[in-house]
């Protein structure tokens, strides 16, 4: 069961991507990004409390202080690259 939910959150997260890439705009792409990121985030967490495997939590952890960080600096070339 589970492995047909991580396909279709894959799948649907393929969707999205390209659904906004479509538009051309950075910001579009750093949101589908962003959102397909939070989705793996949620599956990792859930396969975590599925198989309780110790070592994921901290996976999970460095990913998401990875994927903040990216996102707010993305944000802020972006937003210096529009004021131009």
């Amino acid at each position: 069961m589970i492995t047909y939910t991580a396909l279709a959150v894959a799948i649907f997260s393929v969707l999205i991507l390209f659904f906004y890439s479509r538009g051309r705009s950075p910001w579009k792409l750093l949101v589908a990004y962003s959102s397909i990121t939070v989705k793996v985030l949620v599956l990792l967490i859930f396969l975590e409390l599925l198989f309780e495997i110790r070592y994921l939590s901290e996976i999970i952890l460095i990913f998401l202080f990875l994927n903040s960080g990216g996102t707010i600096i993305a944000a802020y070339f972006l937003g210096v690259k529009d004021n131009k």
